[in-house]
């Protein structure tokens, strides 16, 4: 199929999936008036859509639940699993197909090309911006824009407007110096892992530390196979991933120990260990004591 074929979704439409999700958004800016960026909340089925192409950047956020997303391009079909508030960036202008397995929570960031191309001649001094298109990955201030646009979209609030393009130039700055090809020669960092990523990275692990975190989970954060994210990773920080979020629940489990407000054993599940002597034994191996002991002293 051609790309003059292909469905596309323009930022002048009221709806910019009408052809290619089953169901239409249950909230969406097209009444908003809003310039350089729209929004749109999707409660939709499992699906597999057909091939199409965008003449905008789309950032795609998952409210949900897990689920797992594949995308195909160039021919050969990538499978994600979708955690919630994973995120994941569709490209501009080139033939993509994608589908899911379970019902999907997604609200989707809609971005006018022309926004990012002046951010990036006042940043970079060049009019060549290409975003790259990660599925799976992890930023919370997107995740906060996200949240707060289309909290200011159902609060029908006056200078919503205002508001929603405040938000569109703060989004564009932060994709063209994080996530474009320009933005990514000036943020190298030791280790083969950027500064932004790693910090990605280790937020994630903190605000997760009760679940049981995958190594290829946070790898994807990173954009990188888990082979590379274990290298990258102890190369900027001098220990391995696993180490890292054991460390990080080892000093949770003091915060809540100086607390005094759970139990040994309920400080071990809000931790993130299995049960409590699998607190014990990480806590004495890393303090030297144990947690009744280290609270004593």
């Amino acid at each position: 199929m051609s790309n003059n074929q292909l469905p596309a979704a323009g930022a002048s439409q009221a709806q910019h999936f009408p052809q290619i999700f089953p169901r239409l958004p249950i909230l969406g800016s097209d009444r908003a008036i809003w310039s350089g960026i729209s929004l749109e909340y999707h409660l939709q089925p499992p699906f597999e859509t057909p091939e199409y192409a965008l003449d905008l950047y789309s950032i795609g956020i998952n409210l949900g639940q897990s689920f797992q997303m594949e995308r195909k391009m160039d021919g050969r079909w990538q499978t994600e699993q979708v955690f919630p508030g994973m995120m994941g960036l569709c490209p501009f202008n080139i033939s993509h197909q994608l589908r899911w397995h379970g019902d999907m929570n997604l609200l989707s960031l809609n971005l006018e090309r022309d926004l990012l191309v002046r951010c990036g001649i006042e940043l970079f001094n060049t009019d060549r911006v290409e975003l790259l298109w990660p599925m799976g990955f992890q930023d919370p201030l997107i995740y906060q824009i996200g949240l707060a646009l289309k909290a200011e979209l159902q609060s029908n609030a006056i200078g919503s407007r205002v508001y929603a393009e405040t938000m569109a130039n703060a989004l564009a700055v932060h994709l063209v110096r994080h996530y474009s090809t320009q933005g990514h020669r000036t943020v190298n960092y030791k280790g083969g892992i950027c500064q932004h990523k790693l910090r990605l990275v280790t937020d994630y692990i903190n605000d997760y530390l009760e679940r049981e975190l995958s190594l290829e989970e946070l790898a994807a954060i990173a954009q990188l196979s888990s082979y590379h994210f274990s290298r990258a990773f102890k190369q900027a920080t001098g220990i391995s991933p696993h180490q890292y979020v054991i460390q990080q629940r080892v000093d949770r489990a003091k915060q809540l120990l100086l607390q005094g407000k759970m139990s040994l054993s309920e400080i071990a599940i809000a931790c993130g260990f299995s049960h409590q002597s699998h607190l014990n034994r990480h806590f004495k191996r890393i303090t030297g004591v144990t947690p009744r002991t280290w609270l004593k002293s």
